[in-house]
């Protein structure tokens, strides 16, 4: 019985030395997995933002097109329908 208490004490002091060596292991471990797809996750929304970027614009700059004189009574074909308002009950 007394072994048995012996070898339980031995266990509980060095899990206790080794314990914090441990814990900074492991918490060292998951925050470089972390970093690394934190990383990996803004390359890919920059990498998309590229795609989708349209060549000769900035991103958040406005720019307006200029149609020039509008012609009374003519509808350029790239303005759409006129669609009658109805209301609904």
């Amino acid at each position: 019985m007394s072994d048995f208490i012996l070898v339980l004490l031995a266990i509980f002091i060095v899990f206790g030395v080794f314990r914090r060596y441990l814990f900074f292991l492991v918490m060292n471990a998951f925050s470089k997995k972390l970093f690394n797809d934190i990383n990996r996750m803004q390359q890919g929304q920059q990498q998309q933002q590229q795609q989708h970027k349209a060549p000769g614009y900035d991103n958040g700059k406005v720019y307006v097109k200029d149609v020039g004189k509008k012609n009374t009574g003519k509808i350029s074909d790239d303005e759409g329908e006129y669609v009658d308002y109805e209301e609904v009950k």
